[in-house]
Protein backbone atom coordinates (compact mmCIF):
# COMPACT_ATOMS: atom_id res chain seq x y z
CA UNK A 1 0.00 0.00 0.00
CA UNK A 2 1.24 3.49 -0.78
CA UNK A 3 1.66 6.34 1.37
CA UNK A 4 0.13 8.54 -1.68
CA UNK A 5 -2.52 5.69 -1.30
CA UNK A 6 -2.97 6.14 2.88
CA UNK A 7 -3.20 9.48 2.46
CA UNK A 8 -6.07 9.94 -0.02
CA UNK A 9 -7.76 7.33 1.88
CA UNK A 10 -7.46 8.74 5.20
CA UNK A 11 -7.81 13.03 3.45
CA UNK A 12 -11.13 11.85 2.22
CA UNK A 13 -12.47 11.29 6.13
CA UNK A 14 -11.07 14.67 7.32
CA UNK A 15 -12.55 16.89 4.56
CA UNK A 16 -15.63 15.04 4.60
CA UNK A 17 -15.79 14.83 8.02
CA UNK A 18 -19.75 15.10 9.39
CA UNK A 19 -20.16 16.82 11.98
CA UNK A 20 -24.33 17.14 11.69
CA UNK A 21 -23.77 13.76 14.18
CA UNK A 22 -21.78 15.76 16.65
CA UNK A 23 -24.08 19.00 16.98
CA UNK A 24 -27.29 16.13 17.33
CA UNK A 25 -25.67 14.58 20.36
CA UNK A 26 -24.17 18.13 21.89
CA UNK A 27 -28.29 18.80 21.71
CA UNK A 28 -29.64 16.12 23.19
CA UNK A 29 -27.18 16.59 26.29
CA UNK A 30 -27.81 20.67 26.32
CA UNK A 31 -31.86 19.25 27.13
CA UNK A 32 -31.22 17.20 29.32
CA UNK A 33 -30.22 13.61 27.68
CA UNK A 34 -28.30 11.22 30.35
CA UNK A 35 -24.79 10.15 28.36
CA UNK A 36 -25.55 6.47 28.34
CA UNK A 37 -28.50 7.30 26.13
CA UNK A 38 -25.92 8.16 23.77
CA UNK A 39 -24.80 5.23 23.41
CA UNK A 40 -27.78 3.86 21.56
CA UNK A 41 -27.82 6.47 18.64
CA UNK A 42 -24.19 6.38 18.04
CA UNK A 43 -24.74 1.93 17.99
CA UNK A 44 -27.75 2.59 15.39
CA UNK A 45 -25.78 4.39 13.23
CA UNK A 46 -22.63 2.06 13.71
CA UNK A 47 -25.12 -1.20 12.87
CA UNK A 48 -26.30 0.83 9.87
CA UNK A 49 -23.04 1.61 8.62
CA UNK A 50 -21.67 -2.26 9.11
CA UNK A 51 -25.07 -3.92 7.36
CA UNK A 52 -24.65 -1.49 4.34
CA UNK A 53 -20.89 -1.77 4.15
CA UNK A 54 -21.11 -5.76 3.97
CA UNK A 55 -24.16 -5.26 1.30
CA UNK A 56 -22.02 -3.05 -0.95
CA UNK A 57 -18.80 -4.87 -1.09
CA UNK A 58 -20.53 -7.71 -3.71
CA UNK A 59 -22.13 -4.58 -5.36
CA UNK A 60 -18.52 -3.21 -6.05
CA UNK A 61 -16.87 -6.36 -7.01
CA UNK A 62 -19.23 -6.59 -9.56
CA UNK A 63 -19.18 -2.59 -10.38
CA UNK A 64 -15.24 -2.92 -10.92
CA UNK A 65 -15.33 -5.85 -12.93
CA UNK A 66 -18.12 -4.11 -15.32
CA UNK A 67 -16.03 -1.05 -15.12
CA UNK A 68 -12.63 -3.07 -15.65
CA UNK A 69 -11.90 -1.78 -19.41
CA UNK A 70 -12.79 1.93 -17.95
CA UNK A 71 -10.75 1.58 -14.91
CA UNK A 72 -7.72 0.02 -16.83
CA UNK A 73 -7.22 3.00 -19.22
CA UNK A 74 -5.56 6.17 -18.03
CA UNK A 75 -7.46 8.43 -20.85
CA UNK A 76 -11.00 7.93 -19.54
CA UNK A 77 -9.14 7.72 -15.43
CA UNK A 78 -7.73 11.30 -16.25
CA UNK A 79 -11.25 12.48 -17.50
CA UNK A 80 -12.93 11.06 -14.59
CA UNK A 81 -10.22 12.33 -12.43
CA UNK A 82 -11.34 16.44 -14.07
CA UNK A 83 -15.01 15.13 -13.00
CA UNK A 84 -14.24 14.46 -9.73
CA UNK A 85 -12.01 18.11 -9.46
CA UNK A 86 -15.02 20.09 -10.87
CA UNK A 87 -16.98 18.03 -8.16
CA UNK A 88 -14.43 19.60 -5.65
CA UNK A 89 -15.18 22.92 -7.34
CA UNK A 90 -18.50 22.66 -6.50
CA UNK A 91 -18.34 21.65 -3.08
CA UNK A 92 -16.21 24.40 -2.31
CA UNK A 93 -19.00 26.61 -3.64
CA UNK A 94 -21.61 25.37 -1.22
CA UNK A 95 -19.20 25.63 1.64
CA UNK A 96 -18.41 29.09 1.10
CA UNK A 97 -22.40 29.70 0.47
CA UNK A 98 -23.23 28.21 4.02
CA UNK A 99 -20.18 29.81 5.60
CA UNK A 100 -21.05 33.29 4.20
CA UNK A 101 -25.20 32.49 4.66
CA UNK A 102 -25.64 30.54 7.84
CA UNK A 103 -28.95 29.06 8.36
CA UNK A 104 -31.06 29.12 11.24
CA UNK A 105 -31.83 25.89 12.56
CA UNK A 106 -34.96 25.46 14.60
CA UNK A 107 -35.93 23.99 18.14
CA UNK A 108 -37.20 20.24 18.38
CA UNK A 109 -38.24 18.24 21.37
CA UNK A 110 -36.22 15.75 22.39
CA UNK A 111 -36.80 12.41 23.07
CA UNK A 112 -34.68 10.51 25.52
CA UNK A 113 -36.13 6.74 24.94
CA UNK A 114 -34.27 4.13 23.64
CA UNK A 115 -35.79 3.06 20.32
CA UNK A 116 -36.01 6.67 19.00
CA UNK A 117 -32.51 7.26 19.77
CA UNK A 118 -31.90 3.62 17.44
CA UNK A 119 -33.80 4.66 15.24
CA UNK A 120 -32.29 8.53 15.14
CA UNK A 121 -28.37 6.88 14.46
CA UNK A 122 -29.89 4.79 11.77
CA UNK A 123 -31.27 8.01 9.89
CA UNK A 124 -28.04 9.98 10.40
CA UNK A 125 -26.08 6.75 8.55
CA UNK A 126 -28.16 8.05 5.33
CA UNK A 127 -26.64 11.11 5.39
CA UNK A 128 -23.31 9.10 5.65
CA UNK A 129 -24.48 6.62 2.97
CA UNK A 130 -25.33 10.23 0.84
CA UNK A 131 -21.84 10.72 0.79
CA UNK A 132 -20.02 9.51 -2.36
CA UNK A 133 -16.63 9.48 -0.40
CA UNK A 134 -18.30 6.46 2.10
CA UNK A 135 -18.52 4.31 -1.39
CA UNK A 136 -15.50 5.34 -2.42
CA UNK A 137 -13.66 4.53 0.74
CA UNK A 138 -15.17 1.34 0.77
CA UNK A 139 -14.01 0.95 -2.68
CA UNK A 140 -10.69 1.49 -2.30
CA UNK A 141 -10.07 -0.70 1.05
CA UNK A 142 -11.40 -3.44 -1.20
CA UNK A 143 -8.45 -2.96 -3.36
CA UNK A 144 -5.86 -3.90 0.04
CA UNK A 145 -7.15 -7.61 -0.74
CA UNK A 146 -7.13 -8.27 3.03
CA UNK A 147 -10.01 -9.30 4.83
CA UNK A 148 -8.40 -7.72 8.57
CA UNK A 149 -6.26 -4.99 7.08
CA UNK A 150 -9.73 -3.82 5.26
CA UNK A 151 -11.81 -3.85 8.60
CA UNK A 152 -9.04 -1.97 10.05
CA UNK A 153 -8.54 0.67 7.08
CA UNK A 154 -12.29 0.95 7.47
CA UNK A 155 -12.99 1.08 10.90
CA UNK A 156 -10.44 4.58 11.10
CA UNK A 157 -11.84 5.98 8.60
CA UNK A 158 -15.62 5.84 10.10
CA UNK A 159 -13.77 7.15 13.60
CA UNK A 160 -12.14 10.12 11.77
CA UNK A 161 -15.57 10.66 9.33
CA UNK A 162 -17.80 10.75 12.88
CA UNK A 163 -14.83 12.63 14.96
CA UNK A 164 -17.37 15.03 16.23
CA UNK A 165 -20.08 12.39 17.37
CA UNK A 166 -17.54 9.83 18.66
CA UNK A 167 -15.60 12.66 20.99
CA UNK A 168 -19.18 14.11 22.25
CA UNK A 169 -20.25 10.60 23.08
CA UNK A 170 -17.12 9.08 24.95
CA UNK A 171 -16.57 12.55 26.56
CA UNK A 172 -20.02 12.54 28.33
CA UNK A 173 -19.64 8.77 29.35
CA UNK A 174 -16.95 10.07 31.71
CA UNK A 175 -18.77 13.42 32.67
CA UNK A 176 -16.67 15.27 30.18
CA UNK A 177 -19.13 16.77 27.85
CA UNK A 178 -20.12 19.89 29.43
CA UNK A 179 -15.97 21.17 29.02
CA UNK A 180 -15.57 19.96 25.77
CA UNK A 181 -18.49 21.65 24.36
CA UNK A 182 -17.46 24.69 26.28
CA UNK A 183 -14.71 24.63 24.83
CA UNK A 184 -15.79 23.76 20.70
CA UNK A 185 -18.28 26.49 21.27
CA UNK A 186 -15.78 29.19 22.33
CA UNK A 187 -13.11 28.18 19.71
CA UNK A 188 -15.49 27.56 16.73
CA UNK A 189 -18.10 30.35 17.70
CA UNK A 190 -15.82 33.18 16.70
CA UNK A 191 -13.71 31.65 14.18
CA UNK A 192 -16.80 29.55 12.02
CA UNK A 193 -16.25 32.03 9.60
CA UNK A 194 -13.07 31.79 8.88
CA UNK A 195 -12.51 28.05 9.43
CA UNK A 196 -15.50 27.40 6.70
CA UNK A 197 -14.16 29.64 4.35
CA UNK A 198 -10.56 28.23 4.72
CA UNK A 199 -12.11 24.75 4.39
CA UNK A 200 -14.06 26.23 1.42
CA UNK A 201 -10.78 27.49 -0.28
CA UNK A 202 -8.41 24.09 0.32
CA UNK A 203 -11.22 21.82 -1.29
CA UNK A 204 -10.95 24.52 -4.51
CA UNK A 205 -7.40 24.76 -4.26
CA UNK A 206 -7.24 20.84 -4.18
CA UNK A 207 -10.13 20.41 -7.62
CA UNK A 208 -7.77 22.64 -9.50
CA UNK A 209 -4.65 20.71 -8.78
CA UNK A 210 -6.59 17.32 -9.49
CA UNK A 211 -8.22 19.03 -12.60
CA UNK A 212 -4.70 19.91 -14.01
CA UNK A 213 -2.94 16.14 -13.53
CA UNK A 214 -6.09 15.19 -15.28
CA UNK A 215 -5.40 17.53 -18.09
CA UNK A 216 -1.31 16.73 -17.93
CA UNK A 217 -2.38 13.22 -18.09
CA UNK A 218 -4.56 13.65 -20.73
CA UNK A 219 -1.86 15.68 -22.66
CA UNK A 220 1.40 13.54 -22.14
CA UNK A 221 2.62 10.07 -20.83
CA UNK A 222 1.89 11.15 -17.01
CA UNK A 223 0.12 8.17 -15.08
CA UNK A 224 -3.06 10.31 -13.69
CA UNK A 225 -3.63 10.61 -9.89
CA UNK A 226 -6.73 8.77 -9.67
CA UNK A 227 -4.81 5.56 -11.61
CA UNK A 228 -2.48 5.76 -9.03
CA UNK A 229 -5.23 5.73 -5.87
CA UNK A 230 -6.95 2.79 -7.39
CA UNK A 231 -3.81 0.81 -7.42
CA UNK A 232 -3.24 1.93 -3.50
CA UNK A 233 -2.60 -1.80 -2.96
CA UNK A 234 0.63 -2.27 -4.83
Amino acid sequence: MTIVGLLTFFGLAVITMDVLGGVIAATFLARGMKPRHLLFFLGGYALSVIIVTIALKPILRYLGEWLAPVLGSATWLAVAQIVVGLALIGFAAFQRHGALHPKVHKEAATRDQTGSLITGGLLLSLTTFADPTFTVAVGLAMQTHDLGLEILLLTVWNVIYQLPLISIVVAAQFGLHARVLDAFGRFFGSRRKVIMLTFAAVLALGGLVVIGDGIVALASEHRPWLQSLLLMHR
